[in-house]
């Protein structure tokens, strides 16, 4: 009698420990590397895969960083912060999104300070994601997005990942 219950308690255990794992794999497996932006001016550590690019196209006005790999692209934008909430620019972004971009579908996703939404050109059956997520820090105002303007369209969940990394920067 001891042994069964001794081996339903270790069933019981066993599917616990399983059903509380992270169904989501640790954004360190996905993109390993840590990239510091500090040396763009940016104080940002942010995770990237091993073949991402830093490119600073900053100028005197607009600090404009891109990080670049095969799978990969985060734009961030830096300016002077028109609101000290990040809620508020997120929302404001939304609504030009939305009647300004004639390619808008649908939000996908949306939190406190960011959202991920899909765009489709009309007659095209391709569905593109990207995201946009802002961030104030003292006087100034970060805006991290990605887009396709220059790449092959990202997947949904390789979207969800790189607005995954640029919300647990550091």
């Amino acid at each position: 009698m001891k042994s069964i219950s001794f081996f339903c308690a270790t069933i019981f255990l066993l599917l616990f420990a399983f059903s509380c794992t992270d169904s989501e794999p640790k954004l360190e497996r996905i993109f390993p590397q840590q990239i510091d932006l500090m040396t763009a001016g940016i104080p940002v550590k942010i995770q990237a895969p091993d073949d991402a690019k830093v490119i600073d196209d900053s100028d005197s006005f607009l600090q404009d960083v891109k990080i670049k790999g095969q799978d990969y692209y985060v734009q961030i934008y830096s300016q002077i912060a028109r609101s000290l909430d990040c809620s508020t620019l997120a929302k404001e972004a939304q609504r030009l999104l939305k009647t300004e971009n004639p390619n808008f579908k649908n939000i996908i996703k949306e939190d406190a300070c960011g959202f991920i939404y899909a765009v489709q050109v009309p007659g095209d059956t391709t569905i593109c994601y990207n995201f946009g997520f802002y961030r104030v820090q003292g006087n100034k105002s970060f805006s991290f997005s990605t887009t396709n303007s220059n790449l092959l369209p990202f997947s949904l969940e390789k979207v969800e990942n790189m607005y995954r990394a640029v919300q647990a920067q550091k």
